[in-house]
């Protein structure tokens, strides 16, 4: 009876386990992270609003078919900054950021995965980052892809398509690139702090970035809009002969007094990780009302 009382005393007590395990050093845990930023890109992927995006974003490639096809004698470069420095940006790159920013937790919560993710032995910061992450990669790849296929269907039979095309389409790609990282940070935080995030989404687009950016004020250096178009005119060096009578003034902007190139790429970085780091901590103290079968 001793010597069972002394190895039962010598015994640590049983942990009680209540279903979830938060096993030590879960921060270094990158396997979990990677599985979450891989299920996101799948997820993202076969949603519908892939296809929607597509075919939005092959627009601007028929679009050059079209012109180039029907009037040969089309000026190239013009029909390349009104295509591609002017649609593509100004709103379908906005649009793709909205709509996978804002349903990167809200289709958890639909599809009722969420729970899944939340139980797994990462702090939910962890978790948001992953899915902002995978967005990131998911956007600018469609944008990349579909940015390629409209310089390739404007300069087809140039030379310029082989020459002067592959510089100007890896900037173009960097440009869009740091866009679509402050645009998804910013509609991330969005989604989090508003229930209605996609329409106060294209509210942000239509009156800010659409309408603010195009007025000749100091308040437009408020935009993401404004950033881009410094640098595409810094790191492309858009001619003016090139796209019309116009030219780029229709912008406004005075290279003179805009901020230079590496700082609107330090810009564009600081809005990102400031909303990234916001919406990092709504998501990690906010308690999400999932949905169960039976509707509670």
């Amino acid at each position: 009876m001793t010597k069972i009382a002394s190895n039962a005393a010598a015994a640590p007590p049983a942990k009680k386990d209540f279903g979830v395990r938060r096993p030590s050093g879960s921060y270094l845990d990158f396997s979990i992270w990677g599985t979450v930023f891989w299920l996101t890109i799948r997820q993202q992927c076969r949603a519908r609003r892939l296809i929607i995006i597509s075919v939005l974003f092959a627009l601007p490639s028929a679009i050059a078919i079209l012109s180039r096809y029907f009037q040969p004698e089309t000026n190239l470069r013009a029909l390349e900054y009104g295509l591609i420095f002017n649609m593509i940006p100004h709103a379908l790159v906005p649009l793709t950021a909205l709509l996978y920013a804002c349903g990167m937790i809200q289709d958890e919560i639909e599809e009722q995965t969420l729970t899944y993710l939340l139980i797994r032995p990462v702090p939910k910061w962890a978790i948001y980052l992953a899915k902002l992450m995978a967005t990131v990669v998911v956007t600018v790849g469609l944008t990349a892809l579909f940015t390629t296929a409209a310089f390739c269907a404007i300069h087809a039979g140039t030379s310029d398509l082989w020459t002067t095309m592959p510089s100007r389409l890896v900037k173009t790609t960097a440009i869009f690139a740091l866009t679509l990282l402050a645009y998804c940070s910013i509609f991330g935080f969005i989604s989090l702090y508003v229930r209605r995030s996609l329409v106060i989404g294209i509210a942000y687009i239509v009156l800010l970035e659409g309408v603010l950016a195009n007025i000749n004020f100091v308040a437009r250096s408020l935009t993401i809009v404004y950033y881009l178009r410094v640098l595409v005119l810094r790191w492309l060096q858009i001619p003016r002969t090139s796209v019309g009578e116009g030219g780029v003034n229709e912008w406004a902007i005075d290279l003179n007094q805009a901020p230079s190139a590496w700082s609107c790429v330090e810009i564009l970085l600081g809005v990102s990780l400031a909303a990234t780091l916001l919406a990092g901590l709504i998501f990690s103290n906010r308690e999400f009302r999932l949905k169960t079968p039976e509707g509670s």
